[in-house]
């Protein structure tokens, strides 16, 4: 530290850091051990400084463990002697992981407010003013705010994530996230209805696609009203918004008589803009901290929804939202039509969405920034974008954005709407989006449709469903929905083995932020649950422990939250070791033919029971069980209700039905066009169909009838084909050759010697087989296969030459690039 700042917190502790890690290097240094051999008062001053340093540490480690985690500092104790100095040095590497993490935080923090009050010094108190500049076009600009020109102007952290009292501990009634039917519109009235309240209010029953559910009770009007006549026409007026340094500040509602001002006001409106700010942070389904409305009579109103004297009552909107003469002007409204009708129960009817006249116009960009530079020439800021919007009183600062995003919408609206119009149908295909938009519908997770987006239905991201067969269990094996884990699975790579660690932490999370009513990411990043599922096996279970879950904590914490998850490494500790306990009595093969995620090596009539799965097969015995168990299901398939010598009796009976036909001797065909061999007696039949019983009993492979024919008709093809060979090789000999051009002249003919055959096969048609041999002899696959293998085809082959129309195949002749190559023009 140069000492060039000194309003840095480091300026004055740099230097007594650098004496103490002087002074312990010091200490390190001298063998200390030495001195306490040979002098008794050294070894008992160190001994006593020892213990001094000991009883701290161990105060310091306690004092920590209780202030950050729920674990008993009891547990976590520094002790003396060499033998543990290796489990010392790991518990004080945690707890300075811990240390270096919370003063990290604090440095960031301390900064970016540093930062805030430079910026604040720099306005000069001109927060909400405006300049104009001249960009590269030629056009004058509008900013939003002359300090914000630069885009990489950054939002205070302690405006992100406020530190207040929830808003929603005062709405009545109050927050339950435990949905125990399906979503119901919080409306008692229905204005502007075309079909009766009471009939959109019915219950909907479940179908085989979809549970029971309410319907959205303006479904009929948003996709059949009429929309005005005039927007399918060019304006005559235009609407012009008033100018940005001359407006006045938006009007505040936050109760119900400057509400039903509010609602006289928008009556007289043929066009509004409107928009909503949202909190999904520190609440569970998610919070609307804001709507922003503008008018076609130059008047802004910010409207507070976390009054909660004015939250009940903001359903009167309803008599404006969904009157079809009126036109709602929204950007990207997909989210906005949930978080209406989940907080406040509001509908939209007429809505005319710029992201889908964007889209039709072909912009190539559709953000709300973009339009408004194009159209407008306005230049809004970034820079509040992710505020929490919790926050009350609102600064001017943050008033200003929330206005700007509904101040020139209807401006915008008149703009585009003239485009449109002169494109034939596109405004029609606009509209029509905007129908689909608004009459999406809220449901919760637990009532959502397999396929939730061909139905319109939007839930709350990341929610589990409250369903038996998701809650009764740690984890489960249904991988036909898309649920929650599995997308985060996929996203991070995590492979299937690990799905079950994953499930349940998952769910744990998500059951931890119904009760709190906090959103998962702030129970437990992302990160630190793909942490904690990735560092722990089956194979290992005695090293979970809560100081190996703290130190997983530690090591990713700076990369997602860990503030909540701190307290509780106890209940995480035994949840993972519940969830390797049963896994290590899982066949991990077995879980992934149950789930889907791999296919099994051969076809089978059988289903795998997801519920059998545990199955263990862990040593030789129960694997001799097993085997046993599979042949006797294959028997009782193949062959039921007969015993091993029945079996086999049918089997040959079925192969041939002479075998057993009543003679005193039968004969067994070989090869199908063949002779019978010698005759068999039927007493030396029964014995070798008793050998055959005996060998089944020891080995589980069958040999039939049907694989010796296959094995002696592969032989007598494999004769006959070499015989055809031999004669084509004959007479190929005795025909005169051609003359061929190709051939490479030398002055001593070498001779081929490998091509000829020096021996010729015998064949021997009254050769007999043994049946008991054949029958006790194991068939080599390899060999049948070798023996069936087509031969490949050769053009150069002397068998070739035999049909003239086949053309042969001309040798290139290889070309020289030596020395000796010439080269023309």
């Amino acid at each position: 530290m140069s000492g060039e700042n000194k309003d840095d917190p480091l300026h004055g502790l740099a230097p007594k850091l650098v004496g103490l890690v002087r002074l312990c290097s010091a200490l390190n240094s001298k063998d200390i051990d030495f001195y306490r051999s040979i002098d008794s008062g050294i070894k008992q001053e160190s001994d006593d400084v020892r213990t001094k340093l000991l009883d701290m540490l161990n105060r310091l480690v306690k004092s920590s463990i209780s202030i950050s985690t729920d674990l008993d500092p009891e547990q976590f104790i520094i002790k003396d002697g060499k033998e543990n100095e290796k489990q010392n040095m790991k518990l004080i590497g945690d707890l300075l992981d811990t240390f270096f993490e919370n003063v990290e935080i604090g440095m960031d923090a301390y900064k970016k407010s540093r930062i805030h009050e430079y910026d604040n010094g720099a306005k000069s108190g001109t927060a909400g003013t405006n300049t104009e500049e001249e960009g590269p076009d030629g056009v004058k600009y509008t900013y939003l705010d002359d300090a914000d020109n630069s885009t990489s102007k950054k939002l205070p952290i302690q405006m992100q994530h406020s530190k207040i009292e929830k808003p929603q501990t005062k709405f009545v009634p109050k927050v339950d996230n435990f949905e125990k039917h399906p979503f119901k519109p919080k409306i008692d009235s229905k204005p502007n209805a075309v079909i009766p309240f009471e009939k959109s209010m019915e219950l909907v029953p479940a179908s085989e696609a979809i549970p029971q559910h309410y319907i959205n009770p303006y479904e009929y009007e948003i996709m059949n009203a009429k929309y005005p006549d005039w927007i399918f026409s060019p304006i005559e007026h235009p609407y012009t918004s008033v100018p940005w340094k001359s407006s006045p500040q938006p009007g505040w509602v936050d109760n119900v008589e400057q509400l039903k001002a509010l609602l006289s006001e928008l009556e007289k409106c043929k066009v509004i803009g409107v928009d909503l700010e949202h909190h999904d942070y520190r609440t569970y389904h998610g919070l609307t901290s804001l709507m922003q409305i503008s008018t076609d009579t130059g008047k802004d109103y910010i409207v507070d929804p976390l009054s909660a004297q004015l939250r009940p009552h903001l359903s009167l909107l309803n008599i404006v939202f969904t009157n079809p003469d009126i036109i709602k002007v929204f950007h990207g409204a997909f989210m906005d039509m949930m978080w209406l009708q989940r907080d406040l129960g509001l509908y939209v009817v007429s809505l005319f969405d710029t992201y889908w006249a964007a889209k039709e116009l072909a912009l190539g960009k559709y953000s709300l920034a973009f339009l408004l530079e194009k159209y407008i020439h306005f230049r809004t800021s970034k820079k509040w974008q992710l505020a929490d919007w919790r926050i009350r009183p609102l600064g001017p600062e943050m008033r200003n954005y929330a206005k700007a995003d509904t101040h020139f919408l209807i401006e915008l609206f008149g703009k585009i709407q003239a485009e449109l119009i002169k494109k034939p149908g596109a405004m029609k295909r606009v509209l029509y989006h905007s129908r689909k938009v608004s009459n999406r519908r809220f449901e919760y997770a637990t009532y959502k449709p397999r396929n939730a987006a061909a139905f319109g239905v939007v839930s709350t991201g990341g929610s589990v469903p409250l369903t038996p067969e998701f809650q009764d269990a740690l984890f489960s094996f249904d991988t036909s929905r898309e649920l929650p884990w599995l997308s985060l699975m996929r996203s991070n790579g995590i492979p299937d083995t690990k799905g079950p660690v994953v499930e349940a932490l998952y769910k744990w999370r998500d059951n931890k932020a119904r009760k709190e009513d906090e959103s998962i990411r702030y129970i437990m990043s992302d990160f630190v649950l793909t942490s904690l599922a990735n560092s722990f096996s089956p194979g290992a279970i005695d090293q979970i422990t809560e100081a190996a879950v703290l130190n997983v904590i530690n090591r990713s914490a700076r990369f997602g939250s860990s503030y909540y998850v701190r307290k509780c490494i106890k209940d995480l500790t035994v949840l993972i070791r519940d969830v390797m306990k049963q896994l290590s009595r899982i066949d991990l093969k077995a879980w992934q033919l149950a789930a889907g995620t791999i296919t099994p090596p051969v076809l089978s009539n059988t289903k795998i029971d997801a519920k059998n799965v545990y199955s263990s097969v862990r040593d030789v015995e129960r694997l001799d069980d097993e085997f046993a168990g599979l042949s006797s299901q294959f028997e009782k398939l193949n062959f039921p209700g007969k015993t091993d010598e029945q079996t086999a009796r049918c089997s040959l009976e079925k192969a041939d039905p002479q075998l057993f036909a009543g003679k005193e001797s039968v004969g067994i065909r070989y090869s199908k066009g063949g002779n019978a061999a010698t005759p068999v007696s039927k007493k030396e039949a029964k014995s070798r169909l008793d050998k055959i019983v005996d060998r089944f009993a020891k080995n589980t492979e069958r040999v039939t009838l049907a694989d010796l024919q296959i094995e002696e008709e592969a032989k007598h093809e494999n004769a006959n084909e070499i015989q055809n060979e031999e004669a084509e090789h004959d007479v190929d000999e005795q025909r005169p050759k051609r003359e061929d051009k190709n051939e490479i002249i030398t002055l001593r003919k070498h001779q081929n010697r490998n091509n000829r055959r020096r021996g010729k096969v015998q064949r021997n048609d009254g050769e007999s087989i043994d049946l008991s041999k054949r029958l006790l002899e194991p068939i080599d696959d390899r060999k049948r296969r070798r023996k069936h293998k087509k031969r490949s085809y050769d053009p150069y082959a002397d068998s070739s030459k035999q049909n003239p129309n086949i053309p042969l195949a001309r040798k290139r002749k290889r070309r020289d690039l030596g020395k000796q190559a010439t080269f023309k023009k």
